[in-house]
């Protein structure tokens, strides 16, 4: 019970937070900036579009990187060596210091995702279809060019229609990101904590970049390094289209192992390697 009082405690600390704020105003304008050409395509056809727009929102490259970026930068405040934190880890020990700032990291990362769906969906107010079909819109979006002419970078992949509804497409993309950004924040607090938060933002920031080689390979190399990239992963909504012929992102059961895995393993060894760790606490409580 002490460990998740404190695990709610710490990422309401880190929700209340500047960082978060910028997260979510930029969030809000490339939101409604990507999101505005399925409006526009709305009022033309005169027709509601879905709501679930995020899925294909997050295949658009220059979204992405943004998304990353946005989610490295909220994250630069691990290891949370505020003075603040010297009393909570003396008061609740340092192993469940450790997993109150994981809980909260993995807390943290929810709220980014879902603020990031939310701000796809409020451009295209109020003309949206609450229900758990695809529609007409999305249809025609996938199988014409329509988007194009209003200068879109998102592309609607028709064959993910047949794999999921939406509702399981956006629950599958939430959790998906969720743990993504987990394990960006987990590997995040691992550096900083016993290298420093310059190597920390240099690890998250390679992660991020590897979506180029990955994008630019040719399908058929392109699967395996994209095995060993998670943020490639968020592109969920093209995994039952092929490129070229080929499938090359990894499979649903594949991703989530690997995601619970590395970030089970990560939080193994700060357990232990947390006794012997030397805190250097920051005079700030920003």
């Amino acid at each position: 019970m002490k460990v998740l009082q404190y695990t709610w405690k710490s990422a309401m600390m880190k929700i209340v937070h500047g960082r978060m704020a910028v997260f979510a105003i930029i969030m809000l304008v490339i939101g409604r900036t990507y999101a505005r050409p399925i409006r526009q395509f709305s009022v033309e056809m005169d027709y509601p579009s879905s709501w679930c727009v995020f899925p294909f929102v997050m295949c658009s490259f220059t979204y992405l990187i943004m998304f990353w970026f946005g989610v490295i930068y909220a994250n630069s405040d691990v290891p949370f060596m505020q003075h603040i934190n010297m009393y909570h880890t003396i008061r609740v020990g340092r192993k469940r210091w450790v997993l109150g700032q994981i809980g909260g990291i993995f807390i943290r990362s929810a709220v980014l995702t879902v603020w990031a769906v939310i701000c796809t969906i409020l451009p295209l107010l109020p003309d949206i279809e609450w229900s758990n079909e695809w529609g007409k819109l999305l249809r025609t979006a996938a199988m014409t060019d329509a988007l194009a002419r209003y200068d879109s970078s998102v592309q609607i992949y028709y064959e993910i229609f047949s794999e999921f509804t939406p509702l399981q497409l956006m629950g599958l993309e939430i959790l998906l990101c969720t743990l993504i950004c987990t394990f960006m924040g987990v590997l995040m607090f691992l550096f900083s904590l016993f290298l420093n938060k310059i190597a920390a933002a240099a690890g998250s920031l390679a992660l991020a970049i590897a979506l180029f080689p990955v994008l630019n390979l040719h399908p058929l190399l392109r699967h395996k390094l994209a095995l060993f990239v998670p943020t490639i992963w968020a592109e969920a909504a093209r995994i039952a289209t092929p490129d070229y012929g080929y499938y090359w992102l990894p499979s649903i059961p594949y991703m989530f192992g690997f995601l619970m895995a590395g970030i089970s393993g990560m939080t193994a060894f700060l357990f232990v390697m947390i006794r012997k760790a030397e805190f250097n606490w920051e005079n700030e409580d920003v």
